[in-house]
């Protein structure tokens, strides 16, 4: 499996047998996007919320008919609406598909589509793929449950928000770190605007006092 950042909080995950997952493919208005959505084809899309800079390009990039958006189901409505193929889930269910299984948590974030329409909750989403446990947490602020979602999964890769203002900052995602006892963390969602402008590595030597590897991707990198 291989694991490429997209800048922001989008990802790019081909599985073993080729499938390409995108998640929250903000790519054309993103000033950090190392690529265009033009250049880009998915098998699977999965968005964590429907604000602009998550719901990005998907309906660009989606193939109709072809491509899965994975999404909460009030989002779900308004996308299947434009003749796109969906499936919809809820916070705390999962899913069995043929590249994994895919399991949607609490986010405490609000979620509308850019022109306003009410799309339902928030978002995180815990990817088995290939024997491989990924934890993208959305945008959300920090919260108590993150402790069991740590019990519950050995997680390998953490993808988390610490931009602040809108999501949790730095000191909140090592106090996260600390719940979910990642592998490896990878810092999102900062440094794409002025307000969320961080110094990650401040968050990598912060984490290692935590006991927890810290990977800073530059938009565009893999593992």
């Amino acid at each position: 499996m291989r694991l490429q950042y997209l800048g922001h909080s989008a990802f790019r995950i081909v599985a073993d047998d080729g499938t390409q997952i995108l998640i929250d493919p903000y790519l054309d208005k993103n000033p950090l996007a190392p690529i265009k959505a033009n250049q880009l084809s998915a098998d699977y899309i999965i968005l964590t919320h429907a604000h602009g800079d998550h719901l990005g390009d998907a309906l660009s990039i989606a193939k109709m008919g072809i491509t899965v958006i994975i999404c909460v189901s009030e989002l779900a409505s308004i996308i299947s609406k434009r003749g796109y193929k969906v499936h919809a889930m809820q916070i705390g269910g999962g899913f069995i598909f043929e590249f994994g299984r895919v399991k949607f948590t609490m986010a405490l974030h609000g979620s509308a589509t850019p022109d306003g329409q009410y799309a339902g909750l928030a978002a995180g989403v815990i990817l088995e793929v290939d024997g491989l446990c990924i934890y993208h947490c959305g945008d959300t602020g920090l919260f108590g449950d993150m402790k069991l979602i740590g019990e519950m999964f050995a997680i390998d890769y953490l993808l988390v928000p610490i931009g602040g203002n809108y999501t949790m900052d730095i000191d909140d995602a090592v106090l996260a770190v600390r719940m979910l006892h990642p592998k490896l963390a990878i810092p999102m969602h900062y440094n794409t605007f002025p307000i969320i402008e961080v110094d990650p590595e401040d968050f990598k030597r912060k984490a290692a006092i935590a006991g927890t590897d810290v990977l800073i991707m530059q938009p565009g990198d893999s593992c």
